[in-house]
């Protein structure tokens, strides 16, 4: 008895069709691997259009990743193998999270430490920090000073810690021995790397103190995030400093509650346990638990956009080589399709080679980007420049997704090719015949609503500031309806090309009939062209924006010296011009002073609040309307905001650039003669001073003349245990109060003006400020060469002769960092466009192959082939180049609203709110738009070298 056939819709039949689809899929994978062995150079293409990204992109998350050292991973580095790191005490009570960062803030005053050394360092702290903690604290503290290797002066970071002392993990002996006196170090790996000895002795300069040092040994030293080690000694090389941290020993781990007990104290504690086994979010402060949500959203929405932008990046890139694969295989496609096959079976031929080609790509893309970083961080100099300071870490999940996205993206690219087998001409592609249908009008009408609302959109969220994953996604509809408006474009042109050239007409006639080819190359151009110029349009608008308020520090050529002298000492001139002259003669080397008022907050170095009266020294400027001790005392805003009216310039002024200098009247006569002030300089022969006004401020001048007072008062600081709700003290009265009048010019303080008046609102000649019994301390020095600008290398030499902490920088003006920027994304694109535009183009050339033929029969030569070789490149590089530049101009203009919008002014000090900054990079734009498709002309014509094969043309 035969049996009859199961019906289609019963649980047979639906075994029966889906043995067929998995057959179907099976089948189309052999042919797959076979067509990808068979065709090694279009694979190799498609699959380094695919790898790239996504290698770029995983070798991005797993630098990340690696980079952000969490609180688990940084326990070694920060502890060892101790249970907890405390932080010098900050003044008040310490609000912390549970990994405490930066993100660690302080209020009100702190509980008393008992025992503990007021201005004292973690070493002589460390006693009272065990009696409170109850366990066993290793002091240790980081810090600065300066070495000469060669005739390099290099700045060097040491680490006080006796390692001996139980703490391991920390430092890894590699070769000799731990230091085991204060005079001998251990050089890390890092400190190598930069030319530091690993035997003998090594000189260090800090704090004014020179120590010589006896090298015993090279180490591998794990300092905290963010800082690269170079010495380990085991004490601080000055003794006193204020600064550094405990690390706890013990066998019981410091809990959350003693955690937020010792923040009584001011300390920052790290503790491995709650490092490691977080508590519940909940007990943290609402601002600290704000901070984690706002963090944990932004990793979010960074990780969406960069998956959106991977998809339709690699997407653009790869659909250009799977229409050329689709379109070479239109003739073996044509006979299956006479012989039986399906169109579905058809689809799953091209389908399964984007599978095939997407899975090998992905997997060697994230391979190679996993590679990458691991090299990265086993460089010393690479893992430093990038910051991956943790444990190599590759994050499963994310890079899991970026392969699955760049196969999902392979797919989508062979998708349109794959849906247009549906409507295949089987007997025109095997006459040899094919040509794309019309364009859809409804395609046109969806594409140019999505390009206008994308454009809108970016625009508008742009200028709004609003959320960057709507730019993104308000961006990619702008591109999506873009390409979805090209065939039209493509017809358009096709019929406006008449009287063009012949090889011009034919290609851009190729072009609007082969549109299922050249769609998808104008679209990867497009994309690239419009990527490169959204981005120089916004680079090059916040350069402009950075070029227009950068402020000189000093007149352009001239060299400033600055540094830290110790807590109340200023520069020591005298040795420091000594030491610069023995480089070059003739230097004019000028110290300029400011005002010594003696606050003890200047020179404190753990800002701890003062316990005794203190004499504070006032020297202001007494605006018209203003009594002397308004400039002091009265320190209320106006109603509107900005500064007190009274407290302009001075010691007691609010502004950013209100300070009084001093300096010699011949370095201030020159200043102003570089302002154009030559008459001026006879005001300073009197006696006189210059004083800065900000635009659009009343002046501060009466009859060619300024008020200047000086005072002082005895400050009684508050009791310990003030809060601010505590009624303040009473004000102290002036005492030594003068006042005189003193004649001035006055100059229009501007960003162009500040360098030269070296960011003061008032010189002084320095024997006018002797005169009034002014108390100063020289703070910088200004180098001045007659012969011409200070070079780097005369600024180098002369940073040999100073001490540890002095720094000398030359004024130079602004300096664009765009420069190497632009060129490289530049080649980068260059090399894309290029790669897609002769993709395509070999893809012509090979189907007009017989009409090649044909035309050398009749007796054309190697330039008319050449010619329209040239003529097919140059054509689809222009036009995708041009409808490029068009799209990206959107979001280019939409970037600087907020890169631009803000801005900081030198003056006041505030920042605010300022017309964006719009540039547009013609000059590059339009070359890189004609230089690139004229350079794919000359490619492509290059490449006609043979005559055609001239066979028999069939009817």
């Amino acid at each position: 008895m035969t049996t009859p056939p199961a019906a289609a819709g019963s649980p047979a039949g639906a075994g029966s069709a889906w043995r067929r689809l998995t057959g179907s899929w099976a089948v189309a994978l052999r042919m797959a691997r076979r067509d990808v062995r068979r065709h090694r150079g279009r694979s190799a293409l498609i699959v380094i259009m695919v790898a790239v990204p996504t290698a770029l992109l995983t070798f991005a998350l797993v630098i990340g990743v690696t980079s952000q050292v969490s609180g688990a991973e940084s326990i070694p580095a920060r502890m060892g193998n101790g249970v907890a790191a405390l932080s010098y005490p900050q003044p008040g009570v310490v609000d912390q999270p549970f990994d405490p960062g930066f993100s660690a803030g302080s209020d009100g005053t702190r509980a008393p430490t008992p025992g503990w050394v007021e201005e004292g360092s973690a070493f002589d702290n460390a006693e009272a920090v065990a009696a409170l903690t109850g366990t066993r604290a290793v002091p240790y503290a980081e810090e600065y000073g300066t070495t000469r290797v060669g005739e390099r002066r290099l700045t060097v970071q040491s680490l006080a810690l006796d390692a001996r002392a139980g703490v391991t993990d920390k430092v890894e002996v590699v070769s000799g021995r731990l230091p085991e006196r204060p005079t001998e170090a251990v050089v890390s790996t890092w400190g190598e790397s930069r030319g530091l000895p690993t035997s003998g002795s090594l000189q260090v300069r800090t704090g004014g103190t020179e120590v010589t040092l006896q090298v015993v040994g090279l180490a591998r030293v794990l300092g905290e995030p963010g800082s690269q080690l170079d010495l380990v000694v085991t004490q601080p090389l000055v003794e006193g400093q204020p600064g550094g941290g405990w690390i706890l020993l013990g066998v019981d781990p410091v809990t959350w509650p003693e955690v937020r007990e010792l923040n009584r104290y001011g300390f920052t504690v790290y503790s491995a346990e709650v490092l490691e086994n977080p508590p519940d979010v909940s007990q943290l402060s609402a601002d600290q638990r704000s901070q984690l949500e706002y963090d944990t959203d932004r990793l979010g929405t960074f990780l969406a956009i960069g998956g959106a932008l991977l998809l339709v990046i690699t997407t653009l890139l790869v659909g250009p080589a799977f229409a050329v694969s689709a379109a070479r295989q239109r003739r073996t496609l044509a006979l299956s399709a006479s012989n039986g096959a399906t169109t579905g079976q058809l689809r799953h031929t091209v389908l399964a080679q984007a599978l095939v080609l997407g899975a090998l790509a992905a997997v060697t893309g994230g391979g190679l980007g996993v590679a990458g970083a691991w090299l990265t961080t086993r460089s010393i100099w690479l893992s430093s420049y990038i910051g991956s300071g943790g444990p190599f870490e590759v994050p499963a999940g994310p890079v899991l997704l970026v392969t699955l996205t760049s196969v999902a993206s392979a797919v989508i690219a062979a998708l349109i090719p794959a849906r247009r087998l549906g409507r295949l001409d089987i007997v025109g592609v095997m006459k040899g015949q094919n040509v794309s249908p019309p364009p859809s009008r409804a395609v046109f009408v969806v594409g140019l609503v999505l390009a206008g609302t994308g454009a809108f959109a970016v625009v508008s969220l742009a200028a709004a500031q609003g959320s960057e994953l709507g730019v993104v996604l308000a961006t990619i509809a702008l591109v999506v309806g873009a390409i979805m408006l090209a065939p039209m474009v493509l017809v358009v042109i096709a019929r406006l090309s008449a009287r063009l050239p012949v090889p011009l007409r034919m290609a851009t006639r190729d072009a609007g009939r082969q549109r299922a080819r050249s769609v998808p190359a104008i679209a990867a151009i497009l994309a690239g062209v419009a990527v490169l110029t959204m981005t120089l349009i916004a680079s090059g608008s916040d350069n402009e924006q950075s070029r227009r308020e950068y402020t000189a520090q000093n007149v352009l050529g001239d060299a400033t010296v600055s540094g830290d002298a110790g807590p109340g000492r200023g520069l020591d001139a005298t040795t420091l011009a000594a030491g610069f002259v023995t480089v070059r003669s003739g230097l004019q080397v000028t110290p300029v002073s400011s005002i010594a008022t003696g606050d003890p907050f200047l020179t404190s170095t753990d800002g701890t609040p003062p316990r005794e009266a203190y004499e504070l020294t006032s020297v202001n400027v007494v605006p018209p309307g203003c009594t002397p001790a308004q400039t002091v005392e009265d320190g209320e805003p106006p109603a509107g905001g900005g500064q007190p009216p009274c407290h302009v310039v001075g010691t007691n002024a609010y502004a950013n650039v209100s300070a009084i200098g001093v300096t010699t009247t011949a370095e201030i006569a020159r200043r102003l003669r570089l302002l154009g002030h030559e008459d001026a300089v006879a005001v300073l022969d009197r006696g006189g001073v210059v004083v800065g006004r900000a635009e659009g401020a009343p002046s501060l001048l009466t009859d060619g003349t300024v008020s200047v007072m000086s005072a002082v008062r005895m400050v009684d600081p508050p009791v310990e245990g003030f809060t601010p709700a505590d009624e303040m003290p009473p004000v102290p009265e002036l005492e030594n109060l003068r006042t005189t009048r003193l004649p001035a010019v006055e100059v229009e303080l501007t960003r162009d003006t500040t360098g030269i008046l070296l960011s003061r609102a008032m010189l002084v000649p320095t024997q006018v400020a002797t005169a009034h019994g002014w108390p100063l301390m020289v703070d910088r020095l200004t180098v001045h060469d007659p012969a011409g600008p200070i070079s780097q290398d005369l600024t180098d030499r002369l940073g040999y002769t100073a001490d540890d902490d002095i720094w000398i920088e030359a004024e130079r003006g602004f300096q664009s960092p765009l420069k190497w920027v632009v060129a490289i994304l530049v080649g980068i694109f260059v090399l894309l466009l290029l790669v897609i535009t002769l993709t395509s183009t070999a893809l012509t050339l090979a189907e007009q192959e017989q009409d090649q033929a044909t035309l050398a029969a009749l007796g054309s030569g190697r330039g008319t082939r050449r010619a329209m070789a040239a003529a097919q490149a140059f054509t689809l590089c222009l036009i995708g180049a041009v409808l490029g530049l068009a799209v990206g101009v959107v979001p280019g203009v939409g970037l600087t609203y907020p890169l631009t919008a803000q801005s900081w002014d030198p003056v006041s000090g505030q920042s605010i709110s300022v017309d964006p900054v719009l540039v547009f990079p013609w000059l590059v734009l339009l070359g890189f738009t004609v230089a690139v498709p004229a350079l794919a002309a000359a490619l492509a014509a290059a490449g006609i070298r043979r005559a055609p094969d001239a066979t028999r043309r069939t009817a």
